[in-house]
């Protein structure tokens, strides 16, 4: 149970911190270029997202590493950075409103976001790594 605590832990830390991260880079974005796309994506949707994604991540994680220990964090790394990858296309296939000005910067604005995720969470892991992967107490 100790075990699921810290990988439930881990993965609201890593997900908050990405959401500050993605939060922090699109405000960066919108103020160097001025542009404006808080209408598409707004603060709670950013760090909802990276939350919930990093929880569900959280759960992929306790799963394969359960069932396959330390070749399930192997495992579970490969498949959060593929999926983070692939969830670049949805940037891709987004259509602004006409009312918003420059949306061809948006994908610039959008894709570093999908990846502060994976990164925050493999940033935030050394945090948790007290207890041997694989033993649950």
């Amino acid at each position: 149970m100790q075990w699921m605590k810290r990988i439930f832990l881990h993965s609201l830390l890593a997900g908050a911190l990405s959401g500050l991260c993605a939060t922090l880079y699109g405000i960066a974005y919108s103020h160097a270029l001025l542009v404006d796309y808080s209408q598409a994506i707004g603060v709670p949707a950013i760090l909802g997202s990276c939350i919930f994604g990093c929880v569900l991540a959280g759960l992929g994680y306790w799963i394969l590493v359960r069932k396959s220990g330390r070749r399930g964090e192997i495992w579970f790394n490969a498949i959060f950075l593929l999926l983070s990858f692939a969830s670049l296309t949805g940037p891709f296939m987004t259509t602004l409103p006409l009312d918003v000005p420059s949306p061809e910067l948006f994908i610039g604005a959008t894709i570093p976001m999908h990846l502060f995720p994976v990164l925050m969470w493999l940033v935030t892991k050394p945090l948790f790594e007290s207890q041997a992967v694989g033993q649950q107490g």
